[in-house]
Parts: C-alpha cells; sequence; structure tokens
C-alpha cells in the first residue's frame, strides 16, 4: 500500500470543518491515514474558502504541524466578477 500511494489530496478541504463534528466526523481523523501512508507521502489540501478557523481545522485535521508546509494564499478578489445588486 505505502509503495502505491503517491500523494493523499483533500478537495474542498473546508469541508473537514463544517462536516466534521456531526455529518462526517472522520473527516477530523484523517491525519490518522498517515500511520499507513508514511511521513514521506505528501498530503495537499485544495479549497477556495478557508476562514483562518477553517484553516486551523484543517491544519490540526491532516496533521501539518508534523510536516513542513507550502501555502498559498490568492485572496478573494475577483476582478473579472461584477455584482449587481437589484
Amino acid at each position: 500500500f505505502r509503495g502505491r500511494v503517491q500523494a493523499l489530496i483533500v478537495d474542498e478541504a473546508h469541508c473537514i470543518d463544517e462536516w466534521g463534528e456531526e455529518f462526517r466526523p472522520m473527516y477530523k481523523q484523517l491525519h490518522r491515514l498517515r500511520n499507513f501512508t508514511g511521513q514521506e507521502v505528501p498530503f495537499v489540501a485544495c479549497t477556495a474558502t478557508c476562514a483562518t478557523r477553517t484553516f486551523n481545522v484543517i491544519w490540526t485535521s491532516l496533521g501539518f504541524r508534523h510536516r513542513p508546509f507550502w501555502g498559498l494564499d490568492a485572496g478573494a478578489d475577483r476582478n473579472n466578477l461584477f455584482y449587481v445588486t437589484r
């Protein structure tokens, strides 16, 4: 198993926080997969909606505190979007 896993990627990672209490409590236990994959397998979390509190939950739930971390915050400014209120 360990030899075949190249990475563990969680898309919509904000759901770890939003759903991790009642709907999908195992989401907050994803860090346990490190026991099966080994420390050398990268864990990746992707989301477009991540407040600081949610970031902290993702960080802990995926066990990033024990790993090197690289993050990218592209911000929320989208110049190509126009909002109209009527």
